[in-house]
């Protein structure tokens, strides 16, 4: 392998990189924490409709127990002659029918949506796991290497100095 020259006109310029790199790791990691803590919101979002819903199911089904029993009872006192009288039991029957269907949908959508979100947090966990394993191994080398890079830059600075006769 050939040598190859090094055209290095600042060595303060390596040591500056290397303090932007370590002022980078800084908010990097930072950035990670916030990060991650914004990752657990929609989790826990979810996890909180997985209870909600199907809470909402048991009340909407209750309702309409309660509203097919007004309408039995209606249905009842009238007899067969005229059914009609029991339009508002009926109407009133329908909105706990609806509720119950969307609650049920909402029920299922959630029980998808947890499996994704959790899906997605687990692989952006492996991302930050990556940035956190270059920030605290490949990042950390570069920055030691680009002092070590300076000092011997330093030092073979001073020697051509000393036997070029200063100058």
């Amino acid at each position: 392998m050939a040598a190859r020259a090094a055209n290095i006109t600042s060595i303060e310029a390596i040591r500056a990189f290397a303090t932007a790199m370590m002022a980078f790791d800084d908010g990097a990691e930072d950035a990670a924490v916030q990060l991650e803590l914004e990752a657990r919101r929609p989790a826990a979002w979810i996890d909180e409709l997985s209870r909600y819903w199907p809470k909402e199911v048991r009340k909407a089904s209750d309702a309409q127990s309660e509203a097919r029993i007004n309408l039995e009872k209606c249905e009842l006192t009238i007899g067969g002659e005229d059914r009609r009288s029991c339009y508002d039991e009926r109407k009133a029957l329908e909105k706990p029918k609806r509720r119950l269907r969307t609650a049920e949908e909402k029920v299922q959508a959630v029980r998808r949506w947890k499996v994704q979100i959790r899906k997605e947090v687990e692989e952006f966990q492996v991302q930050i796991a990556k940035l956190r394993q270059f920030l605290e191994s490949d990042l950390v080398r570069s920055v030691a290497s680009l002092r070590r890079m300076s000092e011997a830059l330093e030092q073979y600075v001073q020697r051509s100095v000393v036997t070029n006769g200063g100058g």
